[in-house]
């Protein structure tokens, strides 16, 4: 890789880190329990929504041959 092409990557890595901090200072009930567990929810529910799609396109696969 270039020598400029890695300084950007690395620039870009630290200011991305700087508005995650400046985010996280700014807001501190972002990451609440109550927040997290709502979102980790969630995250569930769509998981198993995608896990049963999946399953169902495999399904409609099998059953084409």
């Amino acid at each position: 890789m270039n020598t400029i092409i890695q300084l950007s990557l690395a620039v870009i890595c630290l200011f991305i880190i700087w508005r995650i901090y400046k985010t996280m200072k700014a807001n501190p009930q972002l990451f609440s329990k109550e927040n997290l567990s709502k979102s980790f929810a969630s995250a569930g529910v769509l998981a198993l929504i995608l896990i049963g799609f999946v399953f169902v396109l495999v399904m409609l696969l099998k059953t084409g041959k």
